[in-house]
């Protein structure tokens, strides 16, 4: 019992070292993977293309798109991470409608652009904000803004469309927040899915790569585990931890 403990330690050591050799290496692929991608991400945003007639309100989704010069699937795809295409959509923060947009912002691209002059007395009601084609066009422009203001970077525009400008701008960046760094992660995996563009050299999307990272993580984790198992069986039998 002994002999086996200490042979199950010894290997138990060495796959731990190559788990963690496999887990630093999935991270710096992962790191050049995500560079690839968002690069390749960005450089087609611009790049006017309409989504398949079978994508819920395509015809709205297009024409909206087309008039801010943005890809319709990047709208498509913002739509799908944001409400899963359902007009009647409520977070808990407050957003509504397909494009999940909050009455602050709403308000602010009305006043500027007024998509709702003469449809209503008064101010933009729930009626307004779950209105398919109002929603689109609110929340296109609202992108578009971001785009201006982020000089043309997609990636930074949807962090800014998450988080908020504020919290790009105080980080310089993606900001630190699982929710904002996952939901990028999954705006930019349904577009590669809907414009069938070709992963940039890779077999996975950004959460596939995500998700292959964590997983050896766990085992990393599971194997020490085990070790500390064989560790107690160890010292049980030489009631020391010197076991030579």
């Amino acid at each position: 019992m002994r002999r086996r403990l200490l042979m199950t330690w010894r290997v138990g050591l060495i796959i731990l070292v190559l788990e963690l050799a496999i887990y630093t290496l999935i991270g710096y692929l992962n790191l050049g993977n995500h560079n690839l991608v968002w690069e390749t991400f960005n450089e087609n945003a611009y790049t006017i293309a309409d989504v398949d007639s079978k994508i819920p309100y395509a015809q709205n989704i297009n024409r909206h798109a087309r008039q801010v010069g943005i890809n319709a699937q990047v709208i498509a795809s913002l739509i799908q991470a944001e409400s899963s295409f359902q007009p009647r959509a409520q977070s808990t923060a407050g957003a509504y409608g397909l494009m999940q947009i909050t009455p602050g912002t709403w308000q602010q691209i009305n006043q500027e652009s007024k998509v709702c002059v003469g449809r209503h007395p008064g101010e933009c009601s729930l009626e307004c904000y779950y209105n398919e084609e109002l929603n689109i066009s609110i929340g296109t422009l609202y992108l578009s803004q971001l785009l201006n203001k982020y000089q043309g970077n997609m990636v930074l525009a949807l962090a800014a469309y998450n988080a908020g400008p504020g919290a790009v701008d105080k980080y310089g960046g993606i900001p630190p927040y699982e929710e904002t760094i996952t939901y990028t992660k999954r705006v930019i995996d349904n577009w590669y899915e809907l414009s069938h563009y070709p992963l940039p050299s890779s077999i996975f999307s950004l959460t596939q790569w995500e998700n292959v990272h964590k997983l050896i993580g766990w085992c990393f984790i599971a194997t020490i585990l085990g070790l500390l198992w064989v560790a107690r069986g160890l010292y049980r039998y030489h009631h020391s931890w010197r076991w030579g």
